[in-house]
């Protein structure tokens, strides 16, 4: 599922960049992702805060529109307490998305913006939370400014929500292996972040 997806957002990438000829900006994400806690049938959770770092690729259709595919990642501890025992451990969230962009120009040198991304979310868990790596849907958003310090070079400051869609099936709830009392009702992740991403115009 994830590699499928990811060739389906690149093939698009590419049928766009022919047909529009874009700009193109590599983009970079650093930001500070606050924890978050969830509830299952037979328990609850905690994600813990920690710093999320990502890259991408910002496709300019026009002066206010554009495409974007960014790939974000972090890494941060987690526990899960279940009926007979808890836990802990850490845990790596992935995200590959792709996604839309608009600008709303302040003056010359700043724009307001906001984005709508979907694409993949999957886990990388230690062994200690007795879970297996699982991939499910995700969508994602950011609101936020653009300054632009030159022609070629801009930063950007945001808030961003990053949301794992009806992550159920137990792949992802610790603990679970093995137990037979697999965590299957859905309890939906909200990722929230702020930060910022210092990006540069290739053509």
């Amino acid at each position: 599922m994830k590699k499928g997806s990811l060739l389906t957002a690149l093939i698009l990438l590419l049928a766009i960049a022919a047909w529009a000829q874009p700009t193109v900006t590599l983009l970079t994400f650093e930001s500070y992702t606050f924890s978050d806690k969830f509830d299952t049938e037979y328990g609850t959770g905690k994600i813990q805060d920690g710093f999320q770092w990502g890259a991408g690729l910002e496709f300019g259709l026009a002066e206010t529109v554009a495409v974007e595919l960014i790939y974000q990642n972090i890494k941060t501890d987690v526990y899960y307490q279940g009926i007979d025992a808890r836990y802990d451990g850490k845990v790596g969230i992935n995200y590959a998305l792709l996604g839309g962009t608009k600008y709303a120009p302040v003056n010359d040198k700043i724009s307001e913006f906001g984005s709508f991304d979907m694409g993949v979310a999957w886990s990388n868990p230690d062994e200690s939370l007795q879970s297996e790596s699982v991939t499910k849907f995700a969508i994602g958003g950011r609101l936020g400014v653009r300054i632009m310090a030159s022609e070629k070079v801009s930063l950007r400051i945001h808030g961003q929500l990053l949301s794992p869609v009806q992550w159920a099936g137990g792949g992802f709830y610790f603990g679970t292996g093995g137990s037979g009392a697999g965590v299957s009702t859905g309890s939906t992740i909200y990722q929230f972040n702020v930060g910022g991403s210092l990006n540069y115009r290739l053509r």
